[in-house]
């Protein structure tokens, strides 16, 4: 399974230019940081993209990139190879991807996204419906880095850092969740 979550920046973001201006006149304290928009929201920061075991919901992969990115440009360095199915959003969608997974042996399992020119059929509506409740456990990651390990924001001042900070909190959340798979707690009888 393969997505991808907004991280703010620590630093704020760069005043807008005014008009007339072509740079702003204040630059952010953050040079690597960039903007990102998924649909109304926008975000001044980075994007970790993580592509997880959907059995344990490990972390097997995961990238780092500036907000800018979008999600489909990393995608293909989230797919191991070795997948039987390989689930994600309509963010990840196109043909060459679906050809690559054919010729790879992996099933495709990424949702289909609509255009102008050719709405969803119902049986598409319907495959992505069953699609996204697979899919739906790709976002526990995201979820305990924002909420457990205080990434809301990040606490750094370029990429760099700020990468290193997400693979050792990607590290961390593997040993948690490896822990809980191998040694399960069992409720007294």
């Amino acid at each position: 399974m393969i997505d991808a979550s907004f991280m703010r920046a620590a630093a704020r973001p760069p005043a807008k230019p005014k008009k007339g201006e072509e740079t702003s006149a204040r630059p952010s304290a953050d040079p690597d940081a960039r903007w990102g928009r998924k649909g109304k929201k926008t975000v001044f920061g980075y994007k970790v993209h993580n592509g997880v075991d959907e059995a344990h919901t490990l972390i097997r992969r995961m990238h780092f990139t500036d907000a800018s990115i979008t999600d489909t440009e990393p995608a293909d360095t989230l797919i191991c190879g070795d997948e039987e199915a390989a689930y994600g959003d309509q963010a990840y969608y196109t043909h060459a991807r679906h050809a690559w997974l054919k010729q790879a042996g992996i099933k495709d399992r990424l949702m289909h996204r609509p255009n102008k020119h050719h709405p969803l059929t119902p049986r598409q509506k319907q495959r992505n419906r069953l699609i996204s409740k697979v899919r739906a456990a790709v976002e526990r990651p995201f979820a305990v880095f924002k909420q457990r390990y205080g990434m809301r924001r990040l606490r750094f001042f370029n990429l760099a850092t700020n990468r290193t900070q997400c693979v050792l909190a990607g590290c961390s959340y593997n040993l948690q969740r490896a822990t809980a798979v191998l040694f399960p707690v069992r409720k007294p009888a």
